[in-house]
């Protein structure tokens, strides 16, 4: 009996260090948050990624990348001060029928990487979760789908399923730094003051 006890209580440890870990929110497709634009460039061609004509100062927009096996329809990578602040990766499920799945599956996954995020589902009256028709209610902007991960120093990630036209729908990713992303909405005040 003592034998039993002395080796449950010498497990105790073992048992509390096996849970399972979350990862940082530290950036995204192995681009850290605060990379130099030089290096996401470097990052992203070796990646197999084509730079995007749509792509500005500071807004580096790539095509031709996969994410954990999904191809994206466009991943977009902003700058401040010339530093990685956000990414934007957007997804095109194969058809609006099964867009939920897909966000429920890419959902299922981050839950696995960073912890349970925190899922928001809102639908507009005649719709209802549950009813038969929420991909309907997602194309007249009737209902909202929406998961979030904050990360202990405030770095968040948002999925979510948006609206792309009237006939179709796409899922999208965001990774944000809190301390940069707070620097670029200072930076466009200051901008916008200036414009005034």
């Amino acid at each position: 009996m003592k034998k039993i006890l002395l080796i449950t209580l010498l497990s105790l440890p073992i048992l509390g260090f096996s849970q399972t870990s979350t990862k940082p929110i530290d950036g995204f497709l192995g681009i850290k948050f605060g990379t130099t634009k030089l290096a996401v460039t470097a990052a992203m061609k070796a990646r197999g990624a084509k730079l995007d004509a749509n792509s500005d100062a500071t807004n580096l927009a790539y095509t031709n990348v996969s994410m954990a096996h999904r191809p994206t329809e466009v991943v977009i990578i902003r700058f401040v001060d010339g530093k990685v602040y956000e990414g934007d990766i957007f997804f095109t499920p194969a058809d609006n029928d099964h867009t939920i799945a897909y966000y429920n599956d890419l959902v299922s996954d981050l839950n696995e990487n960073y912890g349970k995020g925190q899922d928001s589902k809102k639908f507009t009256s005649p719709y209802a979760d549950g009813d038969g028709h929420e991909v309907t209610a997602l194309l007249v902007g009737a209902a909202d789908y929406q998961t979030v991960w904050e990360a202990a120093n405030s770095n968040t990630i948002k999925a979510s399923i948006d609206k792309e036209s009237d006939t179709s729908l796409s899922v999208e990713l965001t990774y944000q730094d809190d301390v940069l992303t707070q620097q670029a909405i200072d930076k466009q005040k200051a901008k916008d003051k200036g414009d005034l």
